[in-house]
């Protein structure tokens, strides 16, 4: 029998992977599969032009860690941002470990597509007959409303040499997962962009001559789109004429003949650039085959959790680059599966804790079709739809929702975080498509909006505090704000939604699952973002350790307002928090524990009275000299398998202290700030060992929590 060489070759290399033990790499078929009709195998020459290979990121936790001091003001790493190579180098794969993998999939007879410069995966392009042979996966057929899909019929296998590097494999179906969120139900008054700019405190910052110069916005669509859209919508409604850059990835879709891919790329484009005319506006057109989606929903039970774990591992990477990364929390209020399925879920794509998720409300316009000058907003829930939120099932609670008190409202990462105009009916926003005004809506309007706004906080930021870059990962802050907004220590910053439901979840008084901390006033978040925090000068919250001439190479640092002192008037060795008492208890409420929020502080230049020389030529001078500190670790509270609390808590402290970048010679260098949970009538005792020059130290404090 004769063969073609083709098929020979991959026979060949299939007997010489045979002779390997094979890895599956579980749930990678689709689930939506069981509802549908299958309909034989796909043709072998099926062209599968975009499967990406996610071999994730190395060190995690610590990525996480740094993450989160580059937003610490106290952290030496505040806002040093990564570029792409360090991203690479340190938490990417290996060098040799991506290339071995890229060097299998080329010898199996797959096309690179595209290289990450991060090696955090690899887009190849191959056949179903190649997909067959060298994965093991063949490639099906199915039937549903009609139309006629792509997937897999088992799970791929790699051998285990290199399936150990590969956390999964993305794109060997085209099952309709993403879907644009713009709705069109549209009505007789919209949203304007100087509208939006009047509801959330926008134009203050636009009176004050910010402009988002020096910035960048960036969506991402798959769609091209009209420069005449564009240039009407600017001359109808904006003062300047918008100019975005468009960014390909790959080949040129053109524009598609979708209705709502086309209406989703205008919307971005038309109002992520409405409110900064300064900024630049990048909009990057991927296809819609393959290329990453934005401002697109799957709910999270309808995808594999590689599909996750590839969206949060790009979001993580874009924090560290100091880019801010909103996504729309999706129109189907809690159950985002639906009309599949009416389960509680999330959008897979805001579900992730590097994500602002964008929820949305509603609210009337005067007659004239301006905004009313006392604004009440409710949630968004009317026929146009509902805004997303609830609990992901992917993705545990993280910290900083934690420290704002959030544990007892979900195990997962709650969303949205905030919320914005969404309503198509009540308000709606106005576009430009084909030459006419159109009214639209849908969590996905308000986000570029928001994300333009978000560039003038930049600028503002830039010119006050120095601010270089971008915000960064801003949920730490957004929920200290919110915290402190909710138990009357701080400015409001979000304007509470109190009334309404999504359809699955009712607004209250602060922290909902509907509208999240509720609406943000632009203005008033840029002076929270700029003006003091808490603990300033640090100084005023540090737990000296003891008088010796070692002793501030190390010291705890406990945020908050009132102290258990010493005899010397200093911060005591054991500091006493009640339950629910705003000016310790981070969370604010009486619910069984109090969240403490700390850091550990090295080199410290202590000036504190008791702790200056007292007679001599240092006379007024501080007892301790800072020095270089070479290594520094946590040796309370330890790791416990029986406490998930404690294991909690070492976890987060052994982390932060892990991302100090030793050695260092800096004055008053901290960790990223830690919210530690104590039990009420327990304790918790924090202790470290930081070693100088001169030797070790061991800063030590006590928290204890009484109801």
């Amino acid at each position: 029998m004769r063969i073609g060489l083709a098929t020979a070759a991959l026979l060949a290399l299939a007997t010489a992977a045979a002779a390997e033990p094979l890895r599956q790499l579980r749930g990678t078929v689709p689930r939506a599969l069981a509802a549908m009709t299958p309909a034989g195998r796909a043709p072998a020459d099926l062209r599968l032009g975009h499967v990406t290979v996610l071999l994730g990121l190395r060190h995690r936790r610590t990525l996480d860690a740094l993450v989160a001091a580059q937003q610490d003001r106290r952290s030496p790493l505040f806002h040093r941002w990564l570029d792409a190579t360090e991203i690479a180098d340190r938490f990417g794969p290996r060098r040799d470990e991506y290339e071995r993998v890229r060097r299998w999939f080329v010898a199996h007879g797959f096309e690179v597509v595209r290289d990450s410069q991060f090696r955090i995966a690899l887009v190849v392009a191959g056949t179903a007959a190649q997909v067959e042979v060298a994965l093991g996966a063949p490639i099906g057929r199915f039937v549903h409303g009609g139309r006629t899909y792509h997937a897999p019929l088992a799970d791929p296998s790699l051998p285990e040499s290199i399936a150990a590097s590969v956390r999964g494999v993305v794109g060997l179906d085209d099952l309709p997962k993403f879907r644009p969120l713009a709705a069109f139900p549209g009505s007789q008054t919209a949203l304007v962009p100087s509208d939006f700019a009047a509801a959330y405190g926008v134009a203050p910052l636009q009176a004050a001559g910010l402009t988002g110069a020096g910035h960048s916005i960036a969506v991402v669509a798959r769609s091209n789109f009209a420069d005449t859209d564009v240039a009407l919508f600017s001359s109808n409604f904006l003062s300047f004429q918008l100019a975005p850059v468009r960014v390909f990835p790959g080949a040129d879709p053109g524009i598609l003949a979708e209705e709502g891919e086309r209406i989703e790329v205008l919307l971005d484009t038309q109002w992520a650039g409405s409110l900064a005319p300064g900024a630049t506006l990048d909009v990057v057109i991927g296809s819609p085959h393959g290329d990453i989606p934005e401002a697109l929903i799957a709910c999270e039970q309808a995808a594999p959790m590689v599909t996750a774990e590839l969206f949060d591992a790009f979001y993580a990477v874009a924090n560290s680059q100091g880019q801010t990364v909103l996504v729309a929390s999706g129109d189907d209020g809690g159950r985002d599966c639906a009309p599949q399925s009416l389960v509680p879920a999330v959008s897979l794509l805001a579900s992730s804790p590097h994500v602002v998720a964008v929820g949305g409300t509603s609210f009337a316009l005067n007659l004239d079709g301006s905004v009313p000058g006392s604004l009440v907003e409710r949630v968004w829930e009317d026929s146009g739809g509902a805004g997303g939120g609830g609990r992901s099932l992917r993705f545990g609670m993280p910290r900083y929702q934690i420290a704002a008190g959030l544990a007892g409202l979900s195990s997962g990462r709650a969303l949205p975080d905030l919320a914005v105009a969404a309503s198509p009916v009540d308000p709606g926003y106005v576009i430009v498509e084909g030459g006419l005004g159109r009214i639209v809506g849908g969590t996905s309007a308000g986000t570029p909006a928001l994300a333009s706004a978000l560039a003038l906080v930049n600028q503002r930021l830039a010119q006050t505090r120095g601010v270089t870059g971008g915000l960064g990962q801003l949920l730490p802050d957004l929920y200290r704000l919110g915290s402190a907004q909710a138990r009357g220590m701080g400015a409001p910053v979000f304007r509470d939604v109190t009334e309404g439901s999504n359809g699955a979840f009712l607004a209250g008084p602060g922290f909902d699952l509907a509208t999240g901390w509720g609406a943000p006033l632009v203005d008033a978040l840029a002076a929270g973002l700029e003006g003091p925090g808490p603990c300033e000068p640090d100084l005023v919250c540090m737990v000296p350790n003891g008088r010796g001439g070692r002793s501030c190479a190390g010291e705890w640092l406990v945020e908050q307002e009132l102290f258990v002192l010493r005899r010397n008037h200093l911060p005591a060795p054991l500091q006493i928090c009640h339950d629910g008492e705003a000016q310790c208890d981070a969370d604010g409420t009486a619910d069984g524990q109090c969240t403490l929020r700390v850091a550990l502080c090295l080199n410290v230049f202590d000036s504190r009275g008791p702790l200056l020389h007292a007679r001599g030529r240092r006379k007024g001078l501080p007892l301790c000299q800072p020095g270089t500190v070479r290594r520094a670790r946590l040796l309370a509270p330890r790791a416990s398998r029986r406490d998930p609390t404690a294991a909690a808590n070492h976890q987060a402290l052994a982390e932060a202290i892990g991302a100090l970048p030793l050695p260092t010679a800096l004055a008053a260098a901290c960790t990223a700030t830690v919210p530690v949970i104590v039990p009420v009538n327990g304790r918790v005792t924090l202790r470290a060992l930081v070693a100088d020059a001169r030797g070790p130290v061991t800063p030590r404090v006590t928290l204890r929590c009484t109801p």
